[in-house]
């Protein structure tokens, strides 16, 4: 009797978690469903200027990258280090004869039916590693949009959507991925970090009732010291703090040069150009 009741036990115990894991699943393809068209795609050409010892050598990149479009005017935000990843140069290279510039050319927002949106950079903040691009115009029809004050503030080990597109061979699609909150940094301001390495950065991430906590970026630690194994790292920066940054975005003019930022500079390679950690 004892077995057949622990064996009812077991079988109860299994179907109740494969219901909940296929909830998780189903809630994840809603908020995948609801958002995708958010996430857009963003080409960048760029000067590239490098001159060391007086020597000058420049060339044009094109690039692209993902952002997250967070009003319905077509304001998206962006990691930083996507778009200017000269605002990371130590300067002290700079005394010793290098200087390395990244001039912004032509910036284009890229939706999800292959839209392509002339765009500026209005707006670039180092201490977060953000850039807000914005169309020159406003679109003809409200571009999908992530709320910001739709937001929530998950825990540890909380489950998280995070929404992304794949490369230009997979025709730029949408894609989706459960992760979930690793830890939670508190200074010197919220951060939220994730559990999976990510390749892409702009991304956003949702908990599974469809709210925003925020769109993921890469930080540069502040120390310069030899004995860290990385001197970076990806995190969520909170839509609250995005949502303060968003504000001045929408007034602010087109910038050409990264704005002067009085914060400690992070020590990295002068030549290359920073990436997020891949998987």
């Amino acid at each position: 009797m004892k077995i057949k009741v622990m064996f009812f036990v077991v079988c109860m115990t299994l179907v109740v978690g494969a219901a909940c894991l296929a909830q998780v699943e189903v809630d994840a393809r809603k908020v995948a469903d609801s958002f995708k068209d958010s996430v857009v795609t963003v080409q960048i050409v760029v000067n590239i200027k490098e001159s060391y010892n007086g020597k000058t050598d420049s060339q044009e990149q094109k690039h692209t990258t993902t952002a997250t479009v967070i009003d319905p005017s077509g304001l998206a935000v962006t990691s930083l280090s996507e778009v200017s990843p000269d605002s990371y140069m130590d300067e002290s290279d700079k005394s010793n004869g290098y200087n390395f510039s990244v001039e912004t050319k032509d910036v284009r927002i890229k939706t999800a039916d292959g839209t392509e949106i002339p765009s500026d950079i209005v707006l670039r903040d180092k201490d977060l590693d953000l850039a807000f691009i914005r169309p020159k115009t406003k679109p003809e029809k409200p571009l999908a949009a992530v709320d910001l004050a739709n937001a929530s503030t998950p825990q540890v080990l909380d489950q998280v959507v995070v929404l992304s597109r794949l490369g230009q061979a997979a025709n730029r699609s949408s894609a989706v991925r459960l992760d979930r909150i690793e830890s939670v940094l508190t200074k010197p301001r919220t951060l939220y970090i994730l559990n999976n390495m990510h390749d892409e950065v702009g991304i956003p991430a949702f908990t599974l009732d469809g709210k925003c906590v925020g769109v993921l970026v890469l930080r540069y630690a502040l120390t310069t010291s030899r004995d860290e194994s990385s001197d970076s790292y990806l995190a969520v920066i909170p839509c609250t703090t995005l949502a303060n940054a968003a504000a001045q975005a929408k007034e602010a003019k087109p910038t050409a040069k990264p704005a002067a930022n009085p914060s400690p500079k992070p020590e990295v390679k002068p030549a290359a150009a920073p990436k997020a950690p891949a998987k």
